[in-house]
C-alpha cells in the first residue's frame, strides 16, 4: 500500500489515451488446489480507470475471497508515535525552505508538516499532489473492489493491518527521511511524470513500469522495506495452505509489488505455481 501511496504507483494522472486492447496487467497463479488472480492496484483514481480488465472480473463470481494489503474501509485505532524525530529536526535549512514553498503550492500548513514525522510529511505532500491532479482515494482500485466485496458479502482477507503499515513506516531508516527528501527534491519531476506513470499502468506496459521502478530515488534499504520484504511475506502467506485452502482468490495489491524478479507473481511461480498473463499490454504513449 504505502509504496504506492508514497511513490510512483499512486502519483498518476489518467489523461493519456491508449488503444482499446491495452489494459492493466493481471496474472493467474495456480496449483492443484488454489488459484490466485492478481491485479496491480492504484490507490487513488478517477472514473476513467473503470471498468477493470474483464479477464480479472471474470473470476469474481467464483471467487472465495478478495485479498488486499489491508481493509482500509474498516475503522482502526491507529496511533502515531509522536516521540520519534520530526521533519523539522532532520531537514537542513535549505530543505526547509523547499518544503515551505511546496507547502504553499500544495495548500498545506507548513507548521503541521514540519512537526510531523518525516514519513507522514511525505505522505501528506504526495496525497496533496494526487488531489491537485484530480485523483481521489474514493476511486482507488482497492476501495472500489472492497466496497463491491462488502456489498456482495465476499470474504475480505488482509495481508497486513493498517497498524502494521504504520509501524512499517515508523521503522523505516531515519523514520522515512529518505521518502521526504526524495519527495521535496524531486517535486517538479514527480509532477511531470504523472501522465507517464498512469499511461504505463493503463496500457499494461510492463517494461515501462519496470523502468520507472528502477529509476526510483529511494535508497536500497528503503526499497527493501517498502516493497521486496513485504512481497516475500505476502507470497509466504498465500502459499500457506492453512490460510489459503482450496479455492479462487482475487489478490489486489499496489502495482509496484507485481513487477520484476522479486514481484509477487514471480515469487508465486518460484514456489511452484503455474503463472499466466491474463491481459495483453502494449507500449504506452509516453517517453
Amino acid at each position: 500500500m504505502f509504496k504506492s501511496i508514497l511513490s510512483k504507483a499512486l502519483l498518476l494522472l489518467p489523461f493519456i489515451t491508449t488503444s482499446a486492447i491495452a489494459e492493466p496487467l493481471a496474472w493467474l497463479a495456480k496449483d492443484s488446489q488454489r488459484q490466485f488472480v492478481l491485479l496491480g492496484s492504484i490507490h487513488a483514481g478517477e472514473q476513467d480507470f473503470y471498468p477493470l480488465p474483464q479477464a480479472f472480473l471474470d473470476y469474481w463470481p467464483e471467487a472465495d475471497g478478495l485479498v488486499v494489503e489491508a481493509n482500509i474501509l474498516e475503522s482502526s485505532d491507529v496511533t502515531i508515535n509522536r516521540d520519534i524525530p520530526t521533519s523539522g529536526s532532520l531537514l537542513d535549512n535549505n530543505d526547509k525552505e523547499i518544503l515551505s514553498d511546496i507547502a504553499k503550492q500544495a495548500k498545506l500548513p507548513y507548521l503541521s508538516l514540519i512537526h510531523s514525522p518525516p514519513w507522514l510529511t511525505a505522505m501528506n505532500l504526495q496525497m496533496a499532489m494526487v488531489s491537485q491532479a484530480g485523483l481521489s482515494p474514493l476511486q482507488g482500485v482497492d476501495v472500489v473492489l472492497l466496497q463491491r466485496a462488502q456489498q456482495q458479502q465476499l470474504p475480505i482477507l488482509e495481508l497486513e493491518s493498517v497498524n502494521q503499515q504504520v509501524a512499517l513506516m515508523e521503522n523505516l531508516p531515519d523514520y522515512g527521511e529518505d521518502l521526504l527528501l526524495s519527495t521535496i527534491r524531486e517535486w517538479s519531476a514527480m509532477q511531470t511524470e504523472l501522465n507517464c506513470l498512469v499511461s504505463a499502468w493503463k496500457a499494461g506496459d510492463l517494461q515501462h513500469q519496470l523502468s520507472l521502478m528502477e529509476e526510483s530515488q529511494y535508497s536500497d534499504e528503503t526499497e527493501e522495506k517498502l516493497i521486496f520484504e513485504r512481497n516475500r511475506d505476502w507470497a509466504n502467506q498465500l502459499t500457506n495452505k492453512a490460510s489459503y485452502q482450496k479455492g479462487t482468490y482475487l489478490v489486489v495489491v499496489g502495482a509496484m509489488h507485481m513487477l520484476g524478479d522479486q514481484g509477487l507473481p514471480t515469487l508465486l511461480e518460484k514456489q511452484g505455481f503455474t503463472l499466466k498473463r491474463l491481459t495483453e499490454g502494449e507500449k504506452s504513449q509516453c517517453e
